[in-house]
């Protein structure tokens, strides 16, 4: 309340302000009485500071502590006559400098007539607050149905709480700033991009908290103020940020009055991407039936949406440690702009699935892929989709880079880049060619089952070495002894065939590649 309301209930104990009158309009926050010359750092600003000066030695001790107590920013000071009936003149002057309102309360006066007064202007004013707060709510609320937007919205909070205001999206990008006439909009624009930009990597981080937490101390240094961050949330997923400026006190009512703010900024998102996600939803349940298909899918376009035609590109990110695969996906879906309409981006099977119309920048791929450790990126050709079989054919294109991926450990495969295991997936797409490879193999796979040998293997590296037994002991981790005498049982079981032979080289080679 202010110090010009309770002056007025106070004149008629005969109570009267004296000084500072250039002070009335300042907002006093609590009453505290202080007759000891101890200086605490319990003395918050905004206090009503009660005392006789009794315990005072002369005037100079006076005007010390009052410079201190000016210091840590008191609204105001009443003087009890019981201690010194007469107000020193360098105290008044002080006070009328600094405009610090001084009070002086009659000898036969108790203080409590005092907090009485001002414990029922309190609670006046905190019934008055209530009913501004539920107006405020209803206008929040009027303003969702009526779709008047973030900025509305944003602006009305900021109004009523008197404190600049910013809202970010997903991406911690700008979406609306409200600022009162404190604050500079465009100064405070360029800080609020400043330190976004200097904590983004924290930010990220902090926001997967259901909780508010302190954005940073650099803004405090503004204005004495404190900057939180309060995420916009829908059970996990996240529809943006508000960051309020708050001067450290704590007020229910203030709480109350963000939280309906929180919830007006989240049906205003929610509303807005019920449209969007229902179709999305519908799309996915497609893509995963597409995905999922055993049989070869029919060459039809019916049930392909004209966005789903434009999808032109697929991403598969494969987590090693599959308990990151929700903080995965959050990273992913900010860093590739989730939101737009020229992507689609779930989890399927474990893995984080992205189907795009427009290729991603290979450098957004590797700054993901370096934050989240134990992930590969598989990504298949770019071509558009004018069928569900292509669809399906791009999704595997990706499953094989990253089944590639991992064998190599390389994190970042392209289907484009892959050389001659491009066109053996293109043979292995033919289940007649697959049915071949396994009979020609069928002999060493049945021997390594019956025996638990490793024949199968042994070949393989034999053939990548260019018969070279030398090489394949060494990434065996075997003697060369062994690569010859294995190489000798799988002779027997292939009489008359030469592996050294181009074509018997080809033959075997192509079909070891089949069956992995």
């Amino acid at each position: 309340m202010s110090i010009e309301r309770l002056a007025l209930r106070l004149e008629k104990y005969g109570i009267r302000l004296v000084s500072g009158w250039q002070g009335e309009q300042r907002e006093i926050d609590y009453i505290n009485i202080q007759e000891l010359p101890l200086r605490s750092e319990r003395v918050h600003p905004g206090g009503f500071i009660l005392t006789t000066f009794a315990a005072f030695k002369d005037e100079y001790e006076i005007l010390s502590h009052v410079e201190w107590l000016i210091t840590r920013k008191i609204s105001a000071l009443g003087i009890h006559e019981a201690g010194w009936a007469v107000i020193p003149d360098s105290l008044l002057q002080l006070s009328n400098t600094n405009g610090l309102p001084i009070f002086t309360i009659p000898v036969d006066l108790s203080y409590k007539e005092v907090f009485k007064e001002f414990n029922e202007l309190l609670l006046g004013e905190n019934d008055a607050l209530r009913v501004r707060i539920e107006e405020m709510n209803l206008q929040l609320l009027e303003a969702v149905a009526r779709d008047k937007g973030v900025s509305y919205i944003i602006a009305t909070l900021g109004k009523y709480l008197s404190s600049p205001i910013v809202f970010l999206d997903q991406s911690l990008s700008i979406v609306s700033i409200w600022t009162n006439n404190n604050f500079n909009r465009q100064e405070f624009s360029l800080l609020v991009k400043s330190v976004l930009e200097r904590e983004r990597d924290a930010l990220y981080r902090e926001k997967y908290l259901e909780v508010g937490s302190a954005l940073t101390e650099s803004f405090s240094l503004q204005h004495d103020l404190v900057f939180f961050v309060l995420p916009i949330m829908e059970k996990i997923e996240k529809h943006g940020y508000l960051i309020i400026g708050n001067n450290g006190v704590e007020e229910l009512i203030i709480n109350s009055a963000i939280q309906y703010g929180k919830t007006a900024l989240l049906l205003d998102a929610v509303k807005k991407k019920s449209l969007e996600r229902f179709l999305k939803n519908q799309e996915i349940q497609l893509l995963e039936a597409v995905f999922e298909s055993r049989n070869s899918l029919p060459n039809r376009t019916s049930n392909l949406s004209s966005s789903l035609k434009k999808m032109s590109q697929i991403y598969v990110f494969h987590f090693e440690n599959e308990d990151l695969i929700n903080y995965g996906f959050t990273v992913i879906y900010d860093k590739l702009d989730g939101r737009n309409s020229d992507k689609i981006i779930w989890i399927y099977q474990q893995e984080v699935i992205c189907i795009a119309s427009t290729p991603i920048e290979i450098h957004n791929l590797q700054e993901i892929l370096s934050s989240l450790q134990g992930t590969y990126c598989g990504v298949s050709e770019y071509m558009t989709s004018k069928v569900e079989k292509d669809l399906l054919l791009k999704y595997k294109q990706a499953k094989h880079c990253i089944k590639l991926s991992e064998q190599m450990n390389v994190k970042l495969i392209l289907f484009q880049d892959i050389g001659v295991d491009r066109f053996l997936f293109m043979i292995k797409e033919e289940d007649s060619m697959q049915e071949a490879a396994k009979e020609l193999l069928q002999p060493l796979l049945d021997f390594d089952k019956r025996n638990q040998a490793d024949l199968t293997k042994t070949l393989e590296v034999y053939l990548k070495h260019f018969f070279s037994l030398k090489k394949s002991a060494e990434e065996l981790f075997i003697h060369r002894n062994t690569v010859s005498y294995r190489m000798e049982k799988i002779q027997e079981l292939y009489p008359g065939i030469i592996f050294e032979n181009q074509n018997e080289y080809l033959l075997f080679s192509i079909a070891l590649r089949l069956i992995k």
